[in-house]
């Protein structure tokens, strides 16, 4: 989507700040366009150059920011190559497959179990993906078994996103103040105003969910 999440940060952000479900699976935000419409450099995320990305690397990209729990499956509190989230064209399980084909190491236009091995997600799920149980994964077999599970992805990740809400509406009035956030999402106080877009002192649900800010 604790996960908070790129889930309450999609939940507050896309994931925290869905997907979902896969997560590998959401691209960070542009940087935006500079004077005279020219596109500005994207913003490295990776600052120090160590080849993870810590929390606090993270908090600068909402939407990253929001899925790090999501991401971190080893709950070491930063992402490796393997748990990261690939930009957009290179998501391995999001609907693009760029991440999925860099496994293909020998070129052969298949993903074997052996190169699989490498993500520990599309290991895990080979044989369901394998549809035709011939020991590979091609493009199209991936595609269909994205489509067949992407209602579960969001309904799971829809679930995670109520379950955090409700963990920070410390006065149950289904909206947060930013007491309740500064109280339950620390990471994401920072960012109250910025969310906050009918300027109303509150974030509601709608504020926060993931698809809000795509």
């Amino acid at each position: 989507m604790t996960r908070f999440p790129l889930y309450l940060a999609a939940i507050t952000a896309a994931a925290m700040f869905a997907g979902a479900a896969t997560a590998v699976f959401a691209a960070p935000q542009d940087a935006g366009s500079g004077a005279g419409g020219q596109q500005r450099p994207r913003a490295k995320i990776d600052a120090n150059g160590d080849g993870v990305i810590s929390r606090e690397e993270a908090a600068k990209f909402p939407r990253l920011a929001e899925r790090f729990d999501e991401l971190d499956k080893n709950h070491d509190g930063k992402l490796d190559a393997s748990e990261r989230p690939q930009r957009r064209g290179g998501r391995e399980h999001g609907g693009r497959h760029g991440g999925a084909a860099r496994l293909d190491t020998d070129g052969d236009g298949r993903i074997s179990q052996a190169e699989a091995a490498k993500s520990p997600r599309l290991a895990q799920n080979f044989a369901q993906i394998d549809t035709n149980k011939d020991g590979y994964i091609v493009r199209s077999e991936l595609r269909a078994y994205m489509q067949r599970e992407r209602p579960k992805w969001e309904a799971e990740r829809a679930q995670r996103f109520d379950a955090k809400f409700a963990e920070a509406d410390l006065n149950h009035d289904g909206k947060l103040s930013k007491i309740e956030v500064q109280e339950k999402m620390p990471r994401l106080a920072s960012q109250f105003a910025f969310l906050d877009e009918n300027r109303d002192g509150f974030l509601s649900k709608t504020e926060l969910k993931p698809d809000a800010h795509r």
